[in-house]
C-alpha cells in the first residue's frame, strides 16, 4: 500500500497540511483501520487521520479535532469507529466543536468488529454493548 500521506496520527497532523486542503478527509479510530480494508484503501487516494479516545489524552485529541474541523480546507469529513461505546467519543469530540464555525459536511460510520461497515445513528445499540463485553473478556 502505498501512502499519500505523513503523518498519520490526529495529534501529529497540523491542520494546514497539504493534504487537508482537498476536498474529503477522514477521521478513523485506529483499531477501524486494522479492521476494515475499505479504510486501509483510503490512505491511497485520500487524506486519512487516525486516533484512539482511550490509549491518547481525550483532552488534546478533541483540541486537535477541533482544529482540524476549524481551520481545515477540506470541505467533507467521514468520521469512522469502531462499534464498541468507547470508540465513540471521536463522533462526540466531533459533536462538541462549534458547528458555528465549521462549514463541512460530516459523515458518521461504524465499523462493526466483523468488519462491515455501515452509518452510525448515534446511538449505542446492543451489539455494541456485547462488543465492548467481548473486547474486555465479558466483564
Amino acid at each position: 500500500m502505498k501512502m499519500r500521506q505523513w503523518p498519520v496520527k490526529i495529534l501529529l497532523v497540523h491542520p494546514k497540511a497539504p493534504f487537508l486542503k482537498e476536498g474529503k478527509i477522514t477521521i478513523a479510530a485506529d483499531c477501524a483501520v486494522l479492521v476494515n480494508k475499505e479504510i486501509r484503501d483510503r490512505f491511497e487516494d485520500e487524506a486519512v487521520v487516525i486516533g484512539c479516545p482511550m490509549l491518547e489524552d481525550p483532552n488534546r485529541v478533541f483540541e486537535k479535532i477541533k482544529l482540524l474541523l476549524e481551520e481545515g480546507e477540506f470541505e467533507e469529513v467521514d468520521v469512522i469507529t469502531m462499534e464498541v461505546p468507547c470508540c465513540q467519543a471521536i463522533h462526540m469530540m466531533v459533536d462538541r466543536v462549534d458547528s458555528d464555525k465549521v462549514n463541512k459536511k460530516i459523515n458518521r460510520y461504524i465499523v462493526r468488529v466483523s468488519g462491515n461497515i455501515e452509518e452510525f445513528t448515534g446511538k449505542i445499540d446492543k451489539s455494541m454493548i456485547e462488543a465492548e463485553r467481548a473486547a474486555h473478556g465479558g466483564m
